[in-house]
């Protein structure tokens, strides 16, 4: 009896350690959902089409896609680049803006994709990590990171919940969504222009679940859209 009893005991007190770890396990919110840095299977068809519009759904950070060997080259472009230089935009004061970055959207031939509040298309990389980009140097003269100073703001359409910021290769704040770093791309010189999309293999407009978008709307989406 006083060995079953002693088995009892323990028993009872492997109960309670495993009720003690149990209550251990809790999400991390520093960086948001606790979702959003887990896999998902690669999407058919654009991401911008997507009708879930849940802001815990997990964001690819390859979008399901293989990321080329030449993502890393040119500074982590993908493809030969010139060096532009530095690029200051409208409101901002060497290299830096003065507010806000505001997120908008707009309907295009690959569906709603993420802008900026004046309507220059946004891009992300295949191959950053989540709220991490690994693009540098002349890459970042090409591809300039989409600054703000300080929360950035959500458009109409915008799933607020997954804006974000992190620390630039250049220092500053940049925008994420979903965990994904957002770039503007240098040639694209006014409004509405998507010229990057596809450079390098790992280019993309962005869709309002996060997602990359890879090619375009087919014609009934584009006319039901």
């Amino acid at each position: 009896m006083l060995v079953v009893g002693k088995l009892l005991r323990g028993v009872a007190v492997v109960g309670v350690f495993g009720v003690v770890l149990s209550a251990c396990h809790f999400s991390n919110g520093q960086y948001g959902p606790a979702s959003a840095g887990a896999a998902l299977a690669p999407t058919n068809g654009p991401a911008g089409a997507s009708g879930s519009g849940n802001s815990a759904t997990a964001k690819l950070l390859g979008g399901g896609l293989s990321v080329p060997k030449t993502a890393s080259t040119y500074d982590g472009a993908g493809f030969p680049i010139p060096d532009y230089g530095p690029v200051s935009y409208h409101g901002y004061v060497n290299g830096d803006p003065r507010y806000p970055a505001t997120i908008g959207v707009r309907n295009s031939a690959y569906g709603q994709i993420l802008t900026t509040q004046s309507g220059y298309t946004l891009y992300i990389r295949l191959g950053d990590e989540f709220r991490a980009s690994k693009c540098f140097k002349i890459c970042l003269d090409a591809f300039p990171p989409e600054l703000t100073n300080g929360a950035p703001q959500a458009a109409p359409g915008i799933l607020a919940a997954d804006l974000g910021v992190l620390t630039a290769n250049n220092s500053w704040e940049q925008v994420s969504y979903g965990g994904r770093p957002l770039y503007r791309y240098r040639l694209d010189t006014k409004p509405g222009e998507i010229n990057a999309e596809g450079k390098g293999g790992i280019w993309y407009v962005v869709g309002v679940n996060g997602l990359p978008i890879t090619k375009p709307l087919s014609r009934t989406s584009a006319t039901k859209s």
